[in-house]
Formats: C-alpha cells, structure tokens, sequence
C-alpha cells in the first residue's frame, strides 16, 4: 500500500478594510487568523475521497459584514486545484469547499466559485474551509503543498 507524506495547504492572509457608515463615518477594526488544512497521509488506492478541514477565524470590532475569498492557488485555475510535490513534478488534485457537503467550491466568486459573507458585531466570526482530495489518484509518494490567500474585505 503506498501512503504519501503529509500534504497541507496554507492559508495566508490579507487583509481588507472597508468604511461602515452610520451616523458618523467610523472604520471597523479586524484580527484574521488560519488554522490551515492538513491532508495528512493520502492512500491512492482508497476508493474514498480524503476530506479535512480548516478555519479562518477573524476578530473584529465595529459592526457589518466580512466576505472571505480564496485565491486558486499554484494551479492558476480553482477546478481542480492542486499540490505539487518538491520531489516530484506529480500534481495531486484537491479542492477547498464552502460547506461540509463539498458542492459549492470556495473561491473569488468567479468560474463557478463562490465567496463566503457573514456579519459581525465586536464578535468572533469562523468561516470553515473544506478541502478535499479525490479518490484514487495515481500519484508518487512524497509531500505536497500549496498556498492560498485568503481575501477578507470588510
């Protein structure tokens, strides 16, 4: 059975400020943080798909409403991403997801994808990012990244 090394995908950040108009013109304030995806081990003789999560968790005072987007990554295109191996020129196929149903594909709101809005009020806000590895690709062991940005204009 050939199991790979750990592949992850990072999610960096970049941040955005938007102005909130209410009696006066104020600007919120926002903290983003990410707890990035770890695959870990993929079997690509699996007949299941590999499925994780990871969070941007994002801290704000003032009030309004946030929308989140992901970049598409090395690949350039959002279906499908992929990680590519430093050992190897092998790409193994992912994608990151807005909801646990794996249907709706995270992104910038263009090609298909969509982008994720919550309002906020001096509170924390988690936006879930699925990811998800097809099942049985034929890929070389070894590990595998990528990086995305994530976008959170508010």
């Amino acid at each position: 059975m050939q199991r790979l090394n750990r592949p992850t995908i990072m999610l960096l950040l970049c941040a955005g400020m938007a102005f909130l108009l209410s009696n006066t013109l104020r600007a919120a304030t926002c903290t983003i943080t990410a707890r990035p995806i770890a695959f870990g081990n993929y079997n690509p003789f699996s007949t299941n798909p590999l499925n994780r999560a990871g969070r941007i968790t994002i801290v704000c005072n003032g009030m309004g409403t946030l929308t989140a987007a992901l970049s598409s990554g090395q690949s350039g295109t959002y279906n499908p991403r992929y990680m590519i191996s430093g050992t190897t020129s092998d790409q193994l196929d992912y994608n990151l997801y807005t909801t646990a149903a794996r249907v709706i594909i995270f992104g910038d709101g263009t090609g298909g994808t969509q982008t994720v809005s919550k309002n906020f009020n001096n509170n924390r806000v988690r936006i879930s990012v699925y990811g998800q590895i097809p099942a049985l690709e034929n890929i070389a062991p070894g590990s595998y990244d990528d990086s995305i940005v994530a976008t959170v204009t508010f």
